[in-house]
């Protein structure tokens, strides 16, 4: 299963910038990768694994913003289409490495 984070978080004061900071380091430290700006995915093994991420997006959210959490299945993931510079690429692959905590 893969998660989708979205989110567009304010950055007009010093404040809303050290949140957004601190939400972006929150998601890269996390094990998620930046697909788009603003726009960050991560492969879970499985529902559970994928809610208790959830549940960690939900406590680093800043209280300003807003933040969308999609989850979609490998299938799905891999028939998303890409186009970067007028040329079609493949989705990201399925991580090889399994999770220990």
């Amino acid at each position: 299963m893969w998660m989708v984070v979205l989110f567009d978080l304010p950055v007009k004061t010093k404040l809303d910038k050290y949140r957004y900071r601190r939400f972006h380091d929150f998601l890269t430290d996390d094990g998620f990768r930046m697909l788009q700006y603003s726009v960050y995915s991560r492969h879970c093994a499985s529902r559970e694994v994928s809610q208790a991420h959830a549940q960690r997006v939900r406590r680093a959210t800043p209280p300003r913003g807003e933040v969308r959490v999609l989850r979609v299945t490998e299938a799905q993931f891999a028939r998303m289409e890409i186009f970067r510079n007028s040329r079609r690429e493949r989705s990201e692959p399925v991580p090889l490495q399994l999770e220990f905590w």
